[in-house]
């Protein structure tokens, strides 16, 4: 999925959400519900079943490539948001999902790069925790990629 100048937004979205599907294993795929996703876009209104990943956007910058240019540099903030039923398992996905992300930009098998995704940023990774025992645990993964726009 090249990023589109039209959809630059919702593809960014949806091809980081292809890469993180693809890279991060499922710890209850064998049992995760019918009615639920393990990587959604957005934070889920409907049915959860832990551990999940959201992927959202957060904000948009951009910048001409010149005087006279129609080009721009964009800038394209992310929020990934892994939510799990352990400290534990909250950090192995995140883990898992920043060493696909990174992975995901050159080489054999990249598909960032080669989809018009650059420059992947990790800005931070916040923990938070739900207050109560057994309440959901998660990370809050700030990235940025760059597009230019045409």
């Amino acid at each position: 999925m090249v990023i589109s100048t039209n959809n630059f937004i919702s593809d960014s979205t949806l091809l980081l959400r292809t890469i993180v599907s693809s890279g991060v294993t499922d710890p209850i795929s064998g049992t995760r519900p019918s009615n639920t996703q393990f990587v959604v876009t957005a934070y889920p209104e409907k049915t959860v079943a832990y551990p999940h990943i959201s992927i959202q956007n957060t904000n948009i910058s951009s910048r001409k490539l010149g005087m006279a240019s129609e080009l721009s540099y964009c800038s394209i903030p992310m929020e990934i948001r892994v939510w799990a039923r352990s400290i534990g398992e909250r950090d192995d996905l995140t883990e898992q999902t920043i060493n696909t992300l990174r992975k995901a930009q050159y080489g054999a098998g990249s598909t960032s790069v080669p989809n018009e995704l650059y420059n992947f940023d990790i800005n931070s990774a916040v923990s938070v925790s739900e207050p109560g025992k057994g309440q959901p645990k998660s990370k809050v993964i700030q990235v940025q990629y760059n597009v230019v726009l045409i």
